[in-house]
């Protein structure tokens, strides 16, 4: 049985190992069976740096789901500060009057500033 050292260098190993474009997981059991680690020893090992991975694709596809977000509050309040700001001015003709389009506006707004609140926090 290797011991919890060995253990966490074993699988330090394998977690630097993840990013690289060709990891297999699978390679990761075949390589412990290799070098005549005990089973539950694979079983422990391969199911640290299985969750690990699962953990980086969940963060990264957060991170990029957030920005999404952070985009869409970002053109939302754009469309009604153009809207607003262009009947204000004048270059969308309105007559004697403005619209003020708060919908989008503030609807637009609240969702950037929510997106970068839940960015900061992570």
């Amino acid at each position: 049985m290797a011991t919890q050292p060995d253990r966490a260098k074993i699988v330090d190993f394998y977690l630097a190992k993840i990013g690289e474009k060709d990891f297999d997981i699978l390679q990761v059991r075949k390589d412990l069976e290799r070098n005549s680690i005990e089973e539950e020893e694979i079983k422990i090992i391969v199911r640290l740096v299985d969750n690990e991975m699962q953990r980086r694709l969940i963060h990264g596809e957060s991170n990029t789901d957030n920005n999404h977000v952070i985009w869409m509050g970002g053109i939302l309040t754009a469309i009604g500060l153009f809207i607003t700001l262009g009947t204000y001015i004048g270059f969308i003709d309105m007559g004697n009057s403005f619209v003020f389009a708060y919908g989008p506006l503030f609807t637009g707004a609240a969702i950037l500033l929510g997106g970068l609140a839940y960015k900061r926090r992570q």
